[in-house]
């Protein structure tokens, strides 16, 4: 269940942007290899991966003519271990897979990356580790548990006495004990067999009483939510996540969700490292001359999704007085509010922001652009300089040379 969560959760879907002057011819190469790579999918096993074994675990297999990626394979993480080079003094990648010898990575096309690592080791650390030993203690409870309803059930049993047969005068002591245990027998079998059809039929004299065991196992079912509780947070989520609410207050319930979307959040980030290194190595084999790919993935669903919204009207409602006093000016305004500025958008590395306004007579344009100091001037660049060719009036990215 928690595993579930963690893949369902954490891929929320996301955007690919792509920054150079050959964006727009990337941005459609990279649709079509995703397409081809099946990317949804390859999300999803790739969130696998590290909820599993802790780390994303892929190599990159390119075309022979070296014209661009072919495919992405998953590399098992448990297949993979590390040995320290003392020249470059880096530890590097090596799939072993016993009888067979170790196969040195190509460290341009594969990747591992772990979420968490101990100190001085490559090696990921699962994050269901710890719920190992609850999953162990749970297992032997439910074999006791099979043990006893196989013995006298999980509801009770049925204590039925039957008259005594009579001894045979002829018969000796061994030979009457050997009949009634044969006749014991008989009546048993007979008996299960009724019950199961809802009848039970006996001669007279039998006497037949149902004895209850729930009251000397009532305390199983708590035995068993507390390993059910152990074992959940092992597998580092909470016990309300999975529907356990005794004992758990509606606060703690948001709390605990909001940590858990915090934690999808790092798995989203090793998700966004490890396409982004696709997509790069993709975009470089074929040439497109691009700065950077990168890689957004839409928010966690949220638990209480009216809250953020209540607060965000409480802020735009005191930022408003501030412009309303003179203190602050619109686009601070809306930089606050994490808005993009009414002269254009932000630059995804936080820099100055462009607008561009194409001059027909020439191969230059006008460029404003506002800085943090709230200083303003024009410059002239090259259209290339900054970014390909638009339309008129269109918003470009770009640094400030």
């Amino acid at each position: 269940m928690v595993f579930e969560l963690f893949v369902d959760l954490a891929n929320s879907g996301h955007q690919v942007q792509v920054v150079g002057k050959q964006a727009e011819e990337a941005k459609t190469e990279i649709d079509n290899l995703a397409a081809r790579l099946n990317t949804d999918s390859l999300v999803n096993q790739l969130f696998a991966q590290l909820a599993l074994y802790g780390a994303v675990s892929i190599e990159v297999i390119v075309e022979e003519d070296l014209s661009g990626v072919q495919k992405v394979v998953r590399v098992p993480a448990h297949t993979i271990y590390f040995k320290y080079n003392e020249k470059t003094r880096d530890f590097e990648p090596y799939q072993w897979i016993p009888p067979e010898d170790p196969i040195k990575l190509n460290l341009n096309t594969y990747l591992y990356i772990p979420m968490f690592t101990l100190d001085g080791s490559p090696y990921a650390i699962p994050p269901f580790l710890a719920s190992l030993s609850p999953l162990e203690m749970q297992e032997e409870f439910k074999v006791e548990l099979k043990n006893l309803a196989k013995k006298i059930g999980l509801l009770g049993f049925f204590d039925i006495e039957i008259p005594k047969l009579e001894p045979k005068p002829t018969e000796t002591e061994t030979e009457y004990f050997k009949r009634l245990e044969e006749h014991l027998n008989k009546v048993a079998e007979q008996v299960a067999e009724n019950i199961q059809k809802g009848i039970f039929l006996h001669y007279e004299g039998t006497k037949a009483e149902f004895k209850e065991i729930a009251g000397k196992t009532s305390d199983v079912d708590k035995i068993l939510a507390h390993i059910n509780r152990w074992l959940i947070t092992g597998a580092k989520a909470q016990p309300s996540l999975v529907g356990i609410s005794e004992g758990i207050t509606e606060t703690w319930a948001v709390v605990s969700y909001e940590q858990f979307a915090r934690q999808l959040q790092n798995y989203q980030r090793i998700v966004k490292r490890a396409l982004e290194y696709i997509y790069k190595l993709h975009c470089a084999l074929k040439g497109f001359d691009i700065e950077d790919i990168n890689i957004i993935f839409n928010p966690v669903p949220k638990l209480k999704p009216e809250a953020d919204i209540e607060a965000f009207t409480k802020k735009a409602d005191a930022i408003t007085k501030l412009i309303e006093t003179g203190v602050i000016t619109i686009d601070e305004a809306r930089e606050m509010l994490g808005l993009n500025p009414i002269g254009g958008e932000k630059d995804a590395r936080d820099e100055k922001v462009f607008s561009k306004v194409w001059d027909s007579s020439s191969d230059s344009f006008a460029v404003s652009f506002d800085s943090r100091k709230r200083s303003s001037k024009d410059i002239s660049l090259q259209d290339c300089d900054v970014c390909s060719r638009g339309g008129f009036g269109r918003t470009c990215l770009g640094s400030v040379f």
